[in-house]
């Protein structure tokens, strides 16, 4: 029986819930909320309730479950479902991928850490 392989284009791992965001578009009034698919070491995946396109540039507050402090990163927009799609609670989003162009050193430790102490308790060797 042959099995379906999927190309993983990601370099690293994502983990589901616990991290929470707020963002806003560059060069635009107005923060936004919405729900996180995952989060990892290189980006985030959001649910967006507005269409966007590629290279477009997010400024972002990401809290940690273990320091629920916002610190600040610039990401970009570097995918997004064609496609609207309807969540469990009824409200329709596009699936937006947003890879990290810079954020402090600092953070960028704390959130290593946090994913990395995850995975080892998800994951166990």
């Amino acid at each position: 029986m042959a099995v379906n392989k999927v190309n993983e284009k990601r370099k690293f791992h994502r983990l589901r819930n616990g991290v929470k965001v707020i963002y806003k578009f560059m060069g635009v009034i107005g923060e936004r909320k919405d729900d996180v698919v995952d989060i990892g070491q290189g980006g985030i995946r959001l649910l967006l309730k507005e269409k966007t396109n590629p290279g477009i540039l997010l400024e972002l507050g990401v809290s940690l479950p273990q320091d629920p402090s916002l610190f600040f990163a610039l990401a970009k927009v570097v995918w997004q479902a064609e496609k609207r799609k309807l969540s469990s609670d009824k409200k329709l989003y596009y699936e937006t991928g947003v890879e990290f162009l810079t954020m402090d050193m600092q953070h960028k430790m704390l959130m290593i850490d946090y994913i990395h102490n995850r995975l080892k308790k998800e994951r166990p060797v």
